[in-house]
C-alpha cells in the first residue's frame, strides 16, 4: 500500500508538467534552454534562502500566521524576476517563456518535493499531506508557467506594464498571505481548504493571464 501510494503521489507530481511538454511546448524548447532555466532558478532560490536567513525572523518552529513574515518572504520572491529577466535576454517566444516556467515548476518539485515523498510517502503510516503535497506541484506548474509569461509580457510591451504589475504584486503577496493564513489559523484542521483556495487562485491567475496575452497578440 505504501508503495503505492508514493507511485501515485510521484506519478501527480512529475506526470502532469511531462504531458503538458510533450503535447505543447516540445516544438518550442532544446534541452539547453531547459537546463540553463534549471540552473538559474536554483540560483535564485540560493538568494532567496540566503536573504530569508538574514532578515526574516527565525518563528522557532512555530506555525503560527505571521503578516509581517509572510509579507517580507513575498518581497525576498521578487527575486525570481531577476533570473527571468536574464532568461528573457535572448528573444523568446511565448511558448519559449511558458516552458521557462514549466521548467522552473519541475525544478522545484525536485529540489523541495522528491525527498519528502521519496522518505515518507513509502513509510508505513499514511498521510494526506504527500497527496496534498502533489497537488501543490501541479498549481506550482500553473504559477510559474504564468508568472514567466506575465515577466515575458512585461519586458516586451510597455503598454500592458500597469496591468502586469498588479498581477504580479496580487499574485506574489495576496495569494500567500491568504494561504498561509488559511493554513495556520482559520482552517488548520482542514489543510484541503487551503489547498482549494490555491486552487482557485491560480486558475484566476491563468485566465488573467491568458486575457493579457490575447491583447498583447490584438496590439501586434
Amino acid at each position: 500500500m505504501t508503495l503505492f501510494h508514493f507511485a501515485n503521489c510521484f506519478a501527480l507530481t512529475f506526470i502532469p508538467p511531462w504531458i503538458v511538454y510533450k503535447s505543447k511546448l516540445e516544438d518550442y524548447s532544446t534541452v539547453q534552454m531547459g537546463m540553463q532555466a534549471a540552473c538559474i532558478y536554483a540560483a535564485t532560490q540560493v538568494l532567496q534562502m540566503v536573504l530569508t536567513a538574514t532578515f526574516v525572523p527565525s518563528s522557532a518552529g512555530d506555525q503560527r500566521f505571521d503578516a509581517a513574515q509572510e509579507l517580507m518572504k513575498a518581497f525576498i520572491s521578487l527575486a525570481d524576476c531577476l533570473g527571468l529577466q536574464y532568461l528573457f535576454q535572448q528573444k523568446r517566444t511565448a511558448h519559449g517563456a511558458a516552458f521557462i516556467g514549466l521548467t522552473w515548476a519541475t525544478t522545484e518539485s525536485f529540489l523541495h518535493r522528491m525527498v519528502p515523498l521519496w522518505l515518507e510517502a513509502g513509510s508505513m503510516q499514511f498521510s494526506w499531506n504527500h497527496t496534498i503535497i502533489s497537488i501543490e506541484a501541479n498549481i506550482g506548474m500553473i504559477t510559474h508557467a504564468c508568472f514567466a509569461l506575465l515577466v515575458w509580457m512585461y519586458l516586451r510591451r510597455p503598454q500592458l506594464r500597469s496591468q502586469i504589475a498588479v498581477v504580479v504584486i496580487s499574485q506574489r503577496f495576496a495569494v500567500p498571505l491568504v494561504t498561509s493564513y488559511l493554513r495556520h489559523e482559520a482552517m488548520a484542521e482542514w489543510p484541503f481548504v487551503a489547498v482549494g483556495a490555491e486552487v482557485a487562485m491560480a486558475l484566476v491567475l491563468m485566465i488573467v493571464t491568458r486575457g493579457l496575452l490575447s491583447q498583447l497578440e490584438a496590439t501586434r
